[in-house]
């Protein structure tokens, strides 16, 4: 499994393949997670919160879904070892893994939270909703990247599981403190944008975890000794 020169063409055939294998998964979730922003047209708080909450079921079962499906399966049906057979390294492999996993999560990741986003710009919406909307948005990718990064790594069911619940969790909780705090609360529901210091401080911080998650991801696979 090692190459002196990096081998693009086979990171884009690792990662064809993952979409092919994930495609429907993708495309049907996108009109399920659009449905759920009809939710929010009726213009009331706990329809908000509602719709917050079915979104980030859809948008993280995305994430578990494709972390499952291109790193545990490959190990539990053998394609692990072909693969790795292949005139592919370590950092290719991984790569390839963290780029498909992200580029295909981003498809309904970006549309529907720009969906969401443009809901809010509607005239009579609740405009102040705007930046916690971008909170939770970019915490669904962070999640997400938690989920990805424990698939690469561990390829281990249990492993993966644990991630998932936790980032169900974390983002339930992470949400209600956000919603919480003095410097988000205090506009949510106003007619007016307010972008805050607190809601910029929150979401710069979930920016930077997103290439910390994955420079870890990358650090500890090159630890590895042995990917079988």
């Amino acid at each position: 499994m090692k190459s002196p020169r990096t081998n693009y063409a086979m990171v884009r055939t690792l990662i064809l393949k993952d979409w092919y294998l994930n495609r429907w998964l993708i495309l049907g979730s996108i009109p399920v997670g659009l449905a759920s922003l009809a939710i929010v047209l009726t213009g009331k708080q706990v329809a908000f919160l509602l719709s917050i909450i079915f979104l980030c079921m859809v948008i993280i079962g995305v994430g578990a879904q494709l972390a499952t499906v291109t790193t545990i399966n490959e190990r539990k049906e053998q394609t692990l070892a072909f693969i790795i057979s292949l005139p592919v390294s370590w950092r290719e492999y991984t790569a390839a893994k963290i780029l498909a996993n992200l580029i295909i999560f981003l498809i309904p990741w970006f549309i529907v939270s720009a969906g969401a986003l443009l809901v809010l710009l509607l005239p009579g919406a609740t405009h102040g909703l705007i930046p916690f909307t971008a909170i939770m948005a970019v915490e669904m990718l962070v999640t997400t990247c938690l989920i990805i990064a424990a698939g690469v790594i561990t390829e281990s069911q249990a492993w993966v599981t644990v991630a998932i619940v936790c980032s169900s969790l974390g983002i339930n909780i992470l949400g209600y403190v956000f919603a919480h705090l003095r410097g988000i609360s205090a506009y949510m529901f106003g007619m007016q944008v307010r972008w805050t210091a607190t809601a910029w401080t929150v979401l710069i911080a979930e920016v930077l975890m997103v290439p910390l998650l994955l420079g870890m991801t990358f650090y500890i696979q090159s630890r590895k000794a042995d990917f079988l």
